[in-house]
């Protein structure tokens, strides 16, 4: 299954470098706080936002 991730996500964010326990977590982290929007500020979120969002978060978790 991590693999149909990675290689849809791959399409967009070089994830090569990345572990599938780096990905879960951050998909998870993510995934939380979009549900979190919707469900505080009726908020959808676009794949665009999405992978922004990702992109980030692997960024960010670089440093730590």
């Amino acid at each position: 299954m991590m693999g149909k991730f990675k290689e849809k996500l791959g399409e967009e964010i070089n994830i090569g470098s990345i572990s599938n326990d780096e990905l879960m977590a951050a998909l998870d982290q993510i995934g939380r706080d979009l549900i979190y929007n919707y469900f505080l500020y009726g908020e959808d979120v676009s794949h665009e936002v999405f992978i922004e969002n990702l992109k980030r978060y692997l960024e960010l978790n670089k440093y730590f």
